[in-house]
């Protein structure tokens, strides 16, 4: 058996004490880095769990504070998933629906719609990447009644990779009811600015009916005494009278005068009662205020309407040139509209040579034409002009250049309402101070062609 040296000890494995000690001492040095690191990594996963936890609270928050907004919010607000099935509505969304968080959960987004057609549409349109930057009108369901509502829609993706959609609502009831007092206000304002033209017009008016009546009159008086003179005539061939008692009555009434007259002075009758007509059914198509904005209107017929309504406000001072192109479409509008447009600005023309005090007639040049899917009209004058800053404020309510009781200042305010905001046209001015004003109409043949929005001003 061999003998154990000083350096070996029991379990050693043969390694001496020194490589034991070194080795323990790798061992413990080993042993306080796995708990140094141990500790470290439960420091840190300390602080990440206390990061989490605020997230959480700060998510948390976020939601409640998302919670009192959507319940704060005016508009009705809706979650829909992909069968457009309700999953959540904000507190405005119920009460405008009358419903509760139990029975629209069960609900289809497009049972709020009386009909879904315009709902379809955007939601169709939001999903293959339009850009929805507008809201839509529609009619929404309540119970047993309806009620109009603006609303939009925006599809978005669930985190969970499902499709759902966004629904805004807004109860626009008032604001319908207040655009139909609006429209009222101005329909009675576009009456009172007629009534007032044709107060200004009447004087002229009476005296355009009054001429051709007195030569009428005067014609008919004529013609009696016509009858009155070949019956006497007529009398005395019937009674078998002499015939130099019938030849000195041919010569005595001038037969061949009357013979010659008569018709003359018929056809002269007719002429001016067929002018009283043309004027009286100016001033009916000029004042009525109970015309369809659906009508289908002759534009120079409208134009001619206007020249003889207002021919006794520049026949003095002007003289008036038509150009009116053939073959126009018909514009759908209200006729007693685009003639209190013309009245207004042939009026102001005539208005503006008179200020010009040039020696000699003035004119007014009417033109029409069709531009595409456009029909221009052109209303230019000789008269005064006017400076660019004050064509710049033409078209604002009342403003006016004229001397008081002279003009309103809402001839050209309602012009402009009429063809830009109400049948989507243009109405365009050009004025040079001295020379002469033109201004420049233009409607759309069709109530479907949009107008792209240009200034108005000193440029056409």
């Amino acid at each position: 058996m061999r003998t154990l040296s000083r350096e070996e000890t029991p379990h050693s494995g043969g390694l001496s004490v020194e490589e034991l000690e070194a080795r323990l001492q790798r061992e413990v040095k080993a042993r306080i880095e796995a708990e140094q690191l141990l500790e470290d990594k439960s420091r840190s996963l300390y602080q990440s769990n206390q990061a989490l936890e605020k997230v959480a609270r700060n998510v948390e928050e976020q939601r409640q504070q998302l919670d009192v907004i959507l319940d704060n919010t005016v508009a009705g607000i809706f979650l829909a998933n992909e069968s457009k099935k309700i999953v959540r509505a904000n507190r405005a969304g119920l009460a405008m629906f009358q419903l509760d968080n139990e029975s629209v959960l069960d609900k289809s987004v497009l049972e709020l719609f009386e009909d879904n057609f315009a709902a379809e549409t955007l939601l169709v349109i939001g999903e293959v990447g339009e850009k929805l930057d507008t809201a839509a009108e529609a009619v929404g369901v309540r119970g047993d009644e309806t009620f109009p509502i603006e609303f939009a829609v925006t599809p978005v993706v669930a985190n969970s990779g499902k499709s759902q959609s966004v629904w805004i609502f807004r109860d626009i009831t008032r604001r319908k009811h207040e655009e139909a007092k609006r429209a009222a206000m101005e329909k009675e304002l576009n009456q009172a600015q007629k009534l007032e033209a044709l107060g200004t017009l009447a004087s002229g008016v009476a005296h355009e009916i009054n001429t051709p009546i007195q030569y009428v009159g005067d014609n008919l008086r004529f013609l009696q005494d016509v009858v009155s003179d070949l019956s006497a005539l007529m009398a005395l061939y019937t009674s078998n009278a002499p015939a130099e008692e019938i030849q000195a009555k041919r010569d005595a009434i001038d037969v061949n005068f009357l013979l010659e007259e008569a018709p003359e002075s018929i056809l002269q009758s007719l002429q001016g009662m067929e002018q009283v007509a043309r004027i009286v059914k100016a001033i009916k198509e000029f004042s009525h205020p109970g015309a369809n904005d659906d009508d289908k209107v002759d534009i120079n017929e409208t134009i001619e309407t206007a020249v003889t309504l207002s021919r006794n406000q520049w026949k003095y001072v002007a003289e008036t040139k038509l150009e009116l192109g053939a073959g126009l479409p018909k514009i759908v509008c209200s006729g007693g509209d685009l003639n209190q447009v013309f009245v207004n600005m042939i009026v102001n023309a005539a208005d503006a040579i008179e200020d010009a005090g040039a020696e000699g007639l003035g004119e007014i040049r009417i033109s029409s034409r069709a531009e595409g899917d456009w029909v221009e009209i052109e209303i230019a004058d000789t008269g005064c002009g006017m400076a660019p800053e004050t064509v710049e404020r033409i078209f604002d309510p009342f403003f006016t250049t004229k001397d008081v009781g002279r003009g309103s200042g809402q001839g050209l305010a309602i012009s402009y309402n009429i063809i830009r905001q109400k049948y989507g046209g243009e109405i365009l001015c050009q004025s040079t101070l001295g020379e002469g004003t033109q201004f420049c109409i233009r409607l759309p043949a069709s109530p479907d062609i949009a107008s792209e929005p240009k200034a108005v001003g000193a440029g056409a």
